[in-house]
């Protein structure tokens, strides 16, 4: 019997927080901290508790393991033995959540379901429809019970009455107390106004005279707990008193509305909180009152924009200690403001100086959107299967000689003396500070930009579009030459279509760009569309704050990497899909070919036009150099080993083998804890006290860094972006006769009557 693939399943193991059940029915966990593993079918109890309890950096003993399954994610099954981890797999696909807790805690899932007394007043399940605000303590749990952080705004009206229980209640701070009366007071459809307002007693009444709805309330003590002293929950309105009420909401009081959704979501989008805030409370919001909430929420999450720049010592401080060779640098002027950040994970670097990662790196660099700016400069390489891998980027001001000379001398430092070849799109500055650093021949230059500013010069000596094509075609098989017999011949017809352009192409050094006369193996890596893909992974955060970019970036390259991790042990072939793509490419070219052994391994392969070409198998050699350039079988050896007996597999190049996509996946993210990290007003504090003794987070040698002077742009903003000069544009079509290639102030045709 053929034996069956053992399963794998992504665990997601919990610890120190909360397991709940919504009213709905839906699971939810609240604080505590939450990292991924991977699971392997056929392992023991002894060692998935090893694995889970060392993922999470806790003590094995006295630890009680238990799981969900797909079925109903509400029922939790305790596992105690080796068939409990077998059932495991058999109730699961694909992932699994696993949640640790103490032998000496209530693990009954009933009693999870309670209020959660040291996390949350408000709590949302995201992932369900219509989200629920989990009910505050009850009467009998108020003297015990403190109201936490504010959750998010859609709720059942059938729980908003809980929000305020009652005499008793605790809530952690002021401001939380009165975001809770408003929530309260919105949900139920009145208003009220503060008849004392201050930290020493608060009383609030309904704005409807002769309304007898009261609530009054201290601070205990010095502290900013909110005790409520009483609360008289009646109203007395007519008719007209309800068709009046108007509901009062403040941007920053929607905003701490839905922080908690954007903390997990930061594209949430103001339009989004407009539609989510009408489904909570009938009411519309415009976009601009959206957007304002969003910009409080990022406030209240960070803090204001200009002191998020205080927290970036202590995030790279934090990402050097979770993530063992990380390298997390950070520099600023001598008025102390902000001037550079460069980042690269222990892992990224681990993978590559092993010699798993192919030598070809893409540098690139795009914009950041947020209040400050800047640009973001990135170096990404690819996996076994052309996929995206980062391996470093910077937060600079803009791209300039200085910012990309210190970027490319610390790239060069975590290279560890790997030769590389560069990728990029001719910036000047860039190319300035490639050849101090790493030399001129090393980089080569995308073929895009190259193409482009090609087509720009045939368009100034008033080329047709037809001959202007034609010649970009051969600019196309001038790169992609192998050998320069190869390029001289493909220059000769470029020649012949304009002599201007073949001097165009001489005079813009095609040893950086054309595969006959680079120097390095590119690996057929003609673009920089990798870079690209960059840019278009890191969209959702270059509208953030530089603290939730790096905290952002960290969760998204450990997702990539987990998920990278989990998909390559399920591959089927020795091969990705992407590479398994190029050789079925090369296979069908190979169709036509026609061949001849001149020994086991070594054949003459002619061609559909019968050039003869001499293929090697053991070497993995071909005399047309695709196969040594690429890595990848090229038509004239997929034809020889077809008939070798061979596997194509066998003769890809290692680089671009399951094997080899495993050993760099291997090196995964260790979880980076933020729990702990300090608000910006800590460093006001520390700065302005000078007390050794505070105890907030913030060491008192961490530098007071300011946000960075930003200028504007010269000229006026531009309205259109530019246009690539080599992308495809629709055809035009009159409005007058229908036809292509014209619009209707240009038509000459005759309309018949």
């Amino acid at each position: 019997m053929e034996n069956r693939e053992k399963k794998t399943l992504t665990g997601f193991c919990y610890w120190a927080g909360e397991r709940k059940v919504n009213a709905n029915g839906t699971f939810l966990y609240n604080g505590g901290m939450c990292v991924a593993v991977v699971l392997e079918e056929g392992s023991q109890l002894n060692e998935l508790r090893e694995k889970v309890c060392g993922a999470l950096h806790i003590n094995l003993e006295g630890k009680m393991f238990f799981y969900n399954t797909k079925r109903d994610k509400t029922k939790y099954v305790t596992l105690n033995d080796d068939n409990g981890v077998s059932m495991l797999f058999r109730l699961n696909e694909d992932d699994v959540d696993i949640f640790v807790e103490d032998l000496g805690q209530n693990n009954d899932p009933i009693h999870n379901t309670a209020y959660n007394s040291t996390r949350e007043s408000i709590v949302i399940d995201n992932c369900s429809s219509p989200e629920v605000i989990r009910a505050l303590p009850s009467s009998n749990q108020v003297s015990n019970s403190c109201s936490h952080e504010m959750g998010l705004v859609p709720y059942l009206p059938d729980n908003a009455n809980e929000i305020l229980t009652g005499k008793g209640q605790l809530f952690e701070c002021p401001d939380l107390f009165k975001q809770s009366v408003l929530l309260f007071a919105a949900s139920n459809k009145f208003s009220f106004t503060y008849l004392d307002n201050s930290r020493a007693y608060y009383r609030l009444v309904c704005k409807v005279a002769g309304c007898t709805w009261k609530l009054t309330a201290k601070c205990e003590g010095s502290s900013d707990l909110v005790r409520v002293i009483m609360l008289r929950n009646e109203h007395l309105h007519n008719a007209e008193d309800a068709s009046n009420y108007k509901l009062t909401f403040r941007s920053k009081q929607v905003g701490l509305l839905f922080k908690n959704r954007i903390v997990d979501k930061p594209e949430f989008l103001p339009r989004d909180i407009c539609n989510d805030f009408e489904h909570a409370f009938q009411c519309r919001l415009n976009y601009s009152q959206g957007w304002r909430a969003k910009e409080k929420a990022k406030e209240a999450i960070t803090g204001p924009p200009s002191m998020t720049f205080h927290l970036v010592p202590w995030m790279c401080r934090r990402l050097v200690k979770a993530i063992p060779n990380t390298r997390a640098i950070w520099t600023s002027t001598d008025e102390g403001k902000f001037k550079q950040l460069f980042i690269s994970y222990g892992c990224s670097i681990a993978a590559f100086r092993s010699g798993y990662v192919r030598p070809v790196l893409k540098l690139d660099a795009c914009f950041l959107t947020g209040y400050y700016r800047g640009q973001v400069l990135s170096a990404s390489a690819h996996d076994a299967d052309d996929g995206l891998y980062p391996l470093a980027y910077a937060i600079v001001s803009s791209e300039n000689d200085e910012d990309w000379l210190w970027f490319l001398v610390h790239l060069k430092e975590l290279l560890g003396g790997c030769q590389v070849v560069l990728v990029t799109d001719r910036n000047p500055s860039l190319l300035n500070c490639i050849i101090k650093v790493f030399g001129g021949d090393c980089n080569a230059w995308c073929l895009r930009h190259l193409k482009e500013n090609f087509s720009k010069f045939a368009s100034s000596k008033w080329l047709k579009a037809e001959r202007r094509n034609t010649a970009l075609k051969v600019v196309n098989d001038l790169a992609y030459a192998r050998t320069e017999d190869s390029f001289k011949y493909h220059l000769g017809k470029l020649y012949g279509i304009s002599p201007d352009l073949s001097k165009w192409v001489e005079d813009n050094n095609p040893k950086h760009w054309s595969n006959a006369f680079f120097p390095y193996k590119r690996w057929d890596k003609m673009y920089t569309n990798l870079a690209e893909c960059f840019n278009s992974w890191i969209l959702p955060l270059r509208d953030l704050d530089i603290i939730q970019f790096m905290t952002g970036h960290v969760s998204k390259t450990t997702e990539l990497l987990l998920r990278k991790h989990t998909e390559v042990r399920k591959w089927k072939l020795p091969v990705g899909k992407e590479i398994e793509k190029e050789i079925k490419k090369s296979q069908e070219y190979a169709r036509k070919f026609t061949h001849r052994n001149s020994s086991p391994t070594e054949f003459i392969v002619a061609n559909d036009t019968r050039k003869l070409y001499a293929v090697k198998l053991i070497p993995r050699h071909c005399s047309c150099l695709a196969w040594q350039m690429s890595g990848i079988p090229c038509a004239h050896a997929a034809r020889a080993i077809q008939s070798s007996g061979f596997s194509i597999y066998d003769m890809v190049d290692p680089f671009l083998k399951k094997e080899m996509q495993m050993a760099i996946y291997d090196n995964t993210m260790s979880p980076v804890p933020l729990h702990d990290m300090p608000s910006p007003s800590s460093f006001l504090a520390v700065n302005e006290l000078n007390d050794n003794n505070v105890n907030n987070g913030v060491s008192c040698t961490d530098p007071f860094l300011h946000p960075p002077a930003v200028k504007r742009p010269a000229g006026r903003p531009k309205k259109r972006r530019i246009e690539s000069q080599t992308q495809d544009k629709g055809t035009v079509f009159c409005s007058r006769c229908r036809e292509p290639g014209h619009n209707r102030s240009t038509c000459q045709s005759a309309i018949p009557g």
